[in-house]
């Protein structure tokens, strides 16, 4: 039974490896879009932010982090996509490097990320919506 747990855990800290790889080329990209103003940020932002929230879900289940549920605060008023972007880059680096120091730390981080990604989406669908 042991066995099957530290197994099941492996199994998951792998594809959680995996699914952090990805997030990060998402989001660095989605960064490299907005600065070049190209078209498809929305779309790059949106992909983004699904693969922060499934690397987040990941994170959770191999780490025994389900009730745990970091406050995040983001200043909704005034959103500056760039600024909001690069913070999520920058968060999500920080859960890559806490990740096996403190799991609780980089969780947070990954949730700041997810939800910075999540805003920035949420603002640019409003704003073309609005055109």
């Amino acid at each position: 039974m042991a066995e099957t747990l530290s197994d099941d855990k492996k199994v998951l800290e792998d594809r959680l490896g995996k699914a952090l790889d990805e997030a990060w080329s998402k989001a660095n990209l989605a960064l490299e879009g907005q600065e070049k103003q190209s078209n498809g940020f929305e779309m790059r932002v949106r992909l983004a932010a699904e693969a922060v929230e499934y690397s987040s879900a990941l994170f959770s289940l191999a780490y025994a982090l389900e009730d745990f549920d970091p406050e995040v605060k983001i200043d909704k008023k005034n959103v500056d996509s760039k600024a909001l972007v690069k913070q999520s880059v920058g968060e999500l680096r920080k859960a890559m490097e806490l990740r096996k120091s403190s799991t609780t730390e980089a969780y947070s981080s990954l949730r700041a990320a997810a939800d910075h990604l999540k805003i920035v989406y949420l603002d640019h669908v409003k704003k073309s919506a609005k055109k």
